[in-house]
């Protein structure tokens, strides 16, 4: 353990780009995710800001896998502390901001490393067999065309039925790429097929 320079964000009271630290914020919850874990407790008592705005983010006990039979609900409270501060006490507020998808396209498996709750060792083994059955009965889709789609909770509701009529014609705002809902009501825009 070491020492770091740097303040609590509860302790301050001005940023000069609160939108820069809101985005790395978000992106960071998105990269815990990818790579299977997340945090928990993500506000602004347990992240840490550097005199040059790079924040730090502490205090892990609480952390769940993303297979944990509440992952969405601890992701999306973690999303929402953030957006709540940020509009409390900077006045920032952002109609993007990420969704949970549980997609398989994990980067590293810091949950099994780490033994976050709601995933184990023999959960990896089974979920390893099942994705290699899973790669032999399916497509040859590429993962990297996916993308994460941010949603704009106050739109939504209009571009979804225009989405929806986009994708029965098969074309989507991008003759290259189709665009789709996965179980969870996320959109991921992918590319076509050849």
């Amino acid at each position: 353990m070491e020492l770091i320079d740097a303040f609590p964000l509860r302790q301050i009271d001005h940023i000069a780009e609160p939108g820069r630290l809101y985005s790395e914020l978000m992106d960071l919850i998105v990269r815990l995710a990818k790579h299977g874990l997340i945090h928990g407790d993500f506000n602004e008592f347990n992240i840490l800001v550097r005199e040059n705005g790079s924040p730090v983010l502490i205090d892990f006990p609480q952390m769940v896998s993303t297979s944990h039979l509440n992952a969405e609900f601890y992701f999306n409270r973690d999303v929402d502390c953030i957006r709540t501060f940020f509009k409390r006490r900077f006045a920032y507020e952002s109609v993007l901001y990420p969704k949970f998808a549980l997609n398989g396209d994990k980067e590293f498996d810091l949950d099994v490393k780490a033994a976050a709750s709601g995933f184990s060792r023999k959960d990896q083994a089974n979920l390893d067999k099942l994705m290699q059955e899973q790669e032999l009965h399916r497509d040859d889709e590429d993962p990297s065309d996916e993308e994460i789609v941010y949603s704009d909770s106050d739109n939504e509701s209009d571009s979804d039925d225009d989405q929806d009529k986009a994708e029965e014609s098969g074309s989507g705002s991008d003759g290259d790429y189709i665009i789709e809902q996965d179980r969870l009501g996320n959109s991921i825009r992918r590319k076509r097929d050849v």
